[in-house]
């Protein structure tokens, strides 16, 4: 199989190299968790692939700037490897940056919901993954919506990934006010995954590596639900049906979190991981990990997919992008804790172990 690919994807393996010597090193990455001030912060990140962003950047920033700066760094670093790879690598790394068309609707839905203003909202969407893709006409129907349902009717007419969330939204969000931040990114990173599963016909390693992004996914639910109480209706209506976590919890919801906790490691091994990083496996507290985890846990998919693909691999491209996607995002939660003023014992306990 490797050697089919090289054969095949002969472009490919040079382009994923050049990707993933841009990551940030372990050293990098703690010198930014470690750093006293935001003037620090942007200090360690000088001579790293951000280091053009940061110029532009500084304390005075808000943080829509920096989310907006730095996503649109990696949409430009993605389009550019999806626009000069072979197929169905291509394909497959352009319906990746679809993840931030989505995002940009999740900001338009949130703003909607806070009744912001027009131009207060237009600061908050990325118009660089529309440029990137050609679809500026798609963002500029969803930014003249009047509402929630306005906006949910206009997705759903477009056929969009995001209209079934929106509409799921709206039903589900009515019974648990307190969650509809939460149910809102849930159901669209959920309609994301569901848009992506549609390339696992391309090939084992695509395969593999959604299968696993599912799975990750569905862990997330199960504890969350857990820990907030949601109850089985509505975990049926967030979970991805789809898999070996799916499978096991949907089973045993009921039970108590330490049968769960038990019956999904025994089925994906990133659960122990996760218990390992937070130090407990109190509720609580895995859930409080599962935001920078992911970091540490899109770290060690990509590296077993190249162990069983090579960087030749379209599911190699696939985990690559969504590494530099996860460092991006981890970037992004670190800025804007200085920001928010965060203490940093907590950052570094939070980040450091993820690393």
């Amino acid at each position: 199989m490797p050697g089919t690919y090289v054969i095949r994807l002969t472009p490919l393996g040079p382009r994923v190299r050049g990707l993933r010597s841009r990551y940030l090193t372990k050293n990098e990455l703690n010198a930014l968790i470690l750093a006293p001030t935001i003037d620090d912060a942007f200090n360690a990140l000088k001579g790293t692939d951000y280091g053009e962003v940061t110029e532009r950047l500084g304390k005075a920033s808000t943080e829509a700037q920096i989310t907006n700066e730095i996503r649109t760094h990696i949409i430009k670093l993605l389009s550019a490897l999806a626009f000069s790879v072979p197929e169905p690598a291509s394909t497959a790394l352009r319906s990746y940056l679809i993840r931030f068309e989505l995002e940009n609707v999740k900001a338009i839905a949130k703003s909607l919901m806070r009744e912001l203003e027009r131009s207060s909202m237009e600061g908050l969407i990325n118009v660089a993954v529309e440029e990137e893709l050609g679809r500026r006409h798609i963002l500029a129907v969803l930014m003249g919506v009047r509402d929630l349902e306005d906006l949910r009717n206009r997705l759903l007419e477009m056929r969009h990934p995001a209209g079934a969330a929106l509409e799921i939204f709206l039903k589900v969000s009515k019974q648990f006010t307190q969650y509809s931040t939460m149910l809102l990114d849930t159901l669209i990173d959920k309609a994301f995954i569901e848009y992506l599963s549609r390339l696992t016909r391309i090939d084992e390693s695509v395969s593999r590596f959604i299968r696993n992004i599912i799975d990750y996914y569905n862990i997330n639910i199960i504890l969350r639900g857990k820990l907030w109480g949601l109850p089985q209706e509505v975990i049926n209506e967030l979970m991805i049906r789809s898999g070996p976590v799916a499978s096991t919890a949907l089973k045993i919801y009921g039970e108590s979190p330490t049968r769960i906790l038990e019956e999904v490691a025994a089925v994906f091994p990133a659960m122990d991981e996760l218990i390992k990083v937070a130090g407990s496996s109190d509720l609580r507290l895995l859930v409080q990990y599962l935001g920078s985890f992911s970091y540490k846990f899109a770290h060690n998919l990509e590296e077993y997919i190249l162990s069983l693909f090579t960087e030749f691999s379209p599911g190699a491209a696939l985990a690559a992008a969504h590494l530099k996607f996860t460092e991006g995002e981890l970037v992004i939660a670190l800025l804007n804790a200085y920001l928010e003023g965060l203490p940093r014992d907590f950052i570094a306990k939070l980040y450091g172990p993820v690393i």
